[in-house]
């Protein structure tokens, strides 16, 4: 009988102690605003959509009665906070909202990385070099176009990236439009200048893509590309019309030939809509004009063994 009062009074010992220490947990509820937001502040912005999920007071339920959310509101005040040259480079978009931007923020400062490769179903595929995304290269001898495409968007300001050639051979680097998970379609090759491809990607445009014009033209510059060999490379670009199939290809002021090893330097200024040419930091010209909308560095390679890498860089002065 003693045993048991002395359990039952330790069961009601260790009850009274929960509920007690359960009481003296803050309530979010003595978290005012402000406060909420200096610490989501130190979050990336996969955690903030988390965040979001967890209670009406941090998101969609919130947002769609108040006009704003914790989360969001978090995501702006980063945004508020980013570099002149940033902010310039990510204006936001009517239909964007600021957790988005602040993910578009985070890429902007990240290394640059080939995220798409496609062209991986064939059995020597385009591939990266020792698990570095920055790095790949071209496998096997089946003559099959692959290309790879870094992620992140640019729509506004000026960006410039390296890319290194490697190996004997042509590819074709330059910008593209984005394209949502074609890498996951299993693809065998993928060429953005052949024609049987054009009703696909032009599925894909948006508002977003820009209405800038070729010449005075309707016609937009979808795809641009420098081919890099030892010969002058010249301008490859279309705009997918599947009523106009001939590629477009042209020269351009100052073209020289690339050799292994070579630093090709692009200069995406979208304040002017140019795409512009270095060679181992030596400015060589314009490639191509009338860009305007959102475009992500690319890379087009058909020869085996033939390799690039991708770096954020600084324009040359």
């Amino acid at each position: 009988m003693q045993i048991e009062q002395v359990l039952l009074y330790n069961i009601g010992y260790h009850k009274r102690r929960r509920f007690r220490d359960k009481d003296l947990l803050p309530s979010m509820d003595s978290f005012n605003n402000d406060i909420v937001i200096r610490f989501a502040s130190f979050l990336c912005s996969k955690d903030l959509v988390n965040l979001s999920l967890t209670c009406r007071r941090f998101g969609i339920s919130y947002l769609h009665e108040t006009g704003s959310s914790l989360m969001e509101d978090t995501a702006h005040q980063i945004i508020c906070n980013a570099k002149e040259h940033e902010k310039e480079a990510l204006p936001k978009m009517v239909d964007q909202s600021y957790i988005e931007l602040y993910s578009e923020l985070e890429q902007y400062r990240a290394p640059r990385v080939f995220d798409q490769l496609i062209g991986r179903a064939i059995s020597d595929p385009i591939c990266y070099v020792n698990n570095n995304k920055s790095h790949i290269k071209l496998l096997g001898n089946k003559k099959k176009t692959n290309t790879a495409i870094c992620k992140h968007v640019m729509r506004s300001g000026r960006h410039y990236a390296t890319f290194t050639k490697e190996g004997d051979g042509d590819l074709r680097i330059g910008i593209i439009r984005p394209l949502k998970n074609r890498d996951e379609k299993g693809l065998e090759s993928f060429d953005p200048m052949y024609p049987g491809y054009f009703p696909d990607l032009v599925d894909e445009s948006t508002e977003r893509w820009g209405s800038a014009s070729h010449n005075g033209s309707n016609i937009k510059v979808n795809y641009c590309s420098l081919m890099v060999g030892t010969r002058p490379g010249r301008c490859f670009w279309h705009d997918w019309n599947i009523m106009n199939t001939l590629m477009k290809c042209s020269q351009w002021n100052g073209s020289e030939g690339f050799n292994n090893g070579d630093e090709i330097g692009m200069l995406l200024d979208l304040n002017i809509g140019t795409l512009s040419i270095y060679k181992n930091g030596r400015y060589l010209g314009v490639l191509k004009d009338g860009l305007a909308g959102e475009y992500c560095w690319v890379a087009t390679m058909w020869t085996h063994g033939i390799g690039v890498r991708i770096e954020k860089g600084i324009v040359p002065i």
